[in-house]
């Protein structure tokens, strides 16, 4: 279960590792199956992108997007 504080790793795209950002989580909202982090790092086809366009993002909650697969996980708690 996604809380608030945790620091997670968001993938983009199902499967794939090299696209992904690092967030504190602000917020979880379970009814409406998203949750609010704040931006700590942005990588894109393996590189880190050096300037973040936003302070923060907002993505689906495990389970919530119509590509999530129980043996692929597109959120993970690392901290």
């Amino acid at each position: 279960m996604l809380k608030v504080g945790d620091i997670v790793k968001s993938f983009d795209f199902n499967g794939i590792d090299t696209c992904y950002m690092v967030g504190k989580v602000v917020g979880v909202y379970e009814r409406d199956g998203f949750f609010r982090a704040e931006m700590l790092k942005r990588v894109f086809d393996g590189q880190e992108a050096k300037k973040a366009k936003a302070d923060f993002f907002t993505a689906p909650l495990q389970g919530k997007h119509f590509m999530d697969r129980e043996d692929s996980p597109r959120v993970v708690v690392i901290g």
